[in-house]
């Protein structure tokens, strides 16, 4: 099949910024928490003697020194404050075991607070709407504007690098913190999409087919902050284009740390009745990961055991099936045909310092993989098997000097795609992605460009769907 004269249309572009979200919590001022006692919403954690309190149509309204736990913490989440009025300050004290710490807004200055003393950012107008995006070691604030979250300063803190280990963040809190009056509209606690998303890829069944569930699919994609990312799960309706966060998914490799490792691959493997998945490990030496599991993450918030690859000795053979540090975008598939498991792993060829697609087989997921060879001279990148007409093809990103530069492995040899508009390039992802809808199989490509969302340089990117008709 010669794919390289087909013609993919873009259907649409869109940018994702932190407007896709995971409700965690919301204070409710609907009843007066404030007075009742046969039930304590908001447990008092602080509370200067002489403080007033009380709810007021939908409004929390407090005057005096007082801070009120809202929900636990958790050290990915995003927590908001709309204020109606205040007159000193008002914001978040966020706890874990070993530390506390304070994001605090104030009428001419943005304060933070941990055991190291303050820290004040000069403000330039007056701001109402408050939102503070934690990673570890850092929280990045955020003043919403129309709606529109637009970021402002990033506090660090190495009181809280370590917030993502569950021995720390499962016993802390996120709490409402007043400083004098203010009247506050409003309290949320969510995870978001972050400032933008890479890395897509379709969660399949083992054999490659496309898993559809009331007209939606879903893709894991890497969640890009101001720094940092996670793995986030999101559905998709391809023909109208209803996109939805969904899923958030961390990984504990042994040391207790719920990481944001990304670039995933997840089958459900109905031979072995287990979700499967192949990763890349940023936060243990840029090595790949891989693990099976029996609940669904597709759906809030999980974490997943994960094992770690052996790693390969920097003067390892190439070809060698232990993981170098730099291995990554790793893609598995069961081919049915042949009864074999094959894998892709990306990974930078030392002579040419470049990276390029190497392959893999074996009769199990996840070891005793043996070599096939490797891809093209070039910059590969984000690769996927996809069978197309039942035949199997392997299609990947590539160069950094070109736009929508694809190619496409099969029996014949490599082609190159082609599309319309080739915005969504330079190095972008090759995910084809059939679906049976109606009486026909469509083909789509979801892909993203690298237009850095922030100074970080993997703060990529917009997303960008093609369809083509093959």
């Amino acid at each position: 099949m010669d794919l390289s004269s087909i013609l993919f249309r873009r259907k649409c572009s869109f940018t994702l910024y932190k407007n896709k979200k995971l409700p965690l919590g919301e204070m409710s001022f609907f009843k007066d928490f404030v007075n009742d006692k046969r039930g304590d919403l908001y447990p008092v954690l602080q509370r200067m003697e002489g403080t007033q309190e009380k709810i007021l149509n939908n409004r929390y309204f407090v005057s005096g020194n007082l801070v009120r736990l809202f929900c636990q913490f958790f050290p990915f989440a995003t927590y908001e404050i709309s204020l109606e009025d205040f007159d000193d300050r008002c914001g978040f004290e966020f706890g874990i075991k070993s530390a506390i710490c304070s994001v605090m807004l104030g009428k001419k200055h943005l304060h933070f607070y941990d055991s190291n003393g303050e820290t004040s950012v000069p403000l330039k107008e007056d701001i109402k709407r408050m939102v503070v995006t934690c990673r570890p070691g850092a929280f990045d604030v955020y003043f919403v504007k129309n709606e529109q979250p637009i970021f402002f300063h990033t506090f660090k803190s190495e009181k809280f690098e370590n917030s993502n280990s569950y021995s720390e963040f499962s016993t802390g809190f996120a709490a409402v913190k007043v400083l004098g009056k203010a009247e506050i509209k409003s309290v949320l606690s969510y995870i978001d999409c972050g400032i933008s998303q890479a890395d897509m890829r379709p969660i399949r069944y083992e054999n490659g087919e496309v898993i559809i569930e009331n007209g939606k699919i879903y893709f894991t994609a890497s969640v890009r902050q101001e720094e940092q990312m996670f793995q986030g799960i999101f559905s998709l309706v391809p023909s109208t284009m209803e996109i939805e966060l969904t899923g958030a998914v961390f990984f504990d490799s042994g040391d207790g740390k719920w990481c944001g490792d990304v670039a995933s691959t997840l089958v459900y493997s109905r031979k072995e009745n287990k979700w499967l998945i192949f990763l890349c490990s940023f936060n243990h030496g840029h090595i790949l990961a891989h693990s099976e599991f029996d609940g669904d993450v597709r759906f809030g918030v999980n974490v997943v055991d994960i094992k770690l690859m052996n790693k390969a000795n920097d003067d390892a053979p190439f070809n060698t099936t232990d993981s170098f540090e730099g291995d990554e975008d790793p893609n598995f598939i069961y081919d049915e045909e042949n009864d074999r498991w094959l894998l892709a792993v990306c990974r930078l060829d030392k002579k040419q310092m470049a990276y390029k697609y190497t392959f893999f087989e074996s009769k199990e997921p996840f070891k005793n993989y043996r070599y096939l060879g490797c891809g093209f001279d070039g910059h590969e990148t984000g690769g996927s098997f996809v069978k197309i007409n039942n035949e199997m093809h392997f299609i990947c990103g590539n160069a950094f000097d070109k736009r929508a530069d694809y190619r496409i492995y099969s029996k014949d040899g490599v082609q190159n795609l082609k599309f319309d508009f080739d915005d969504g390039g330079f190095r972008g992802w090759g995910t084809l992605i059939p679906v049976k809808m109606g009486s026909r199989t469509r083909h789509f490509f979801l892909t993203f460009d690298r237009h850095n969302g922030s100074a970080y340089n993997w703060s990529y990117g917009n997303l960008y769907l093609f369809e083509a008709d093959i």
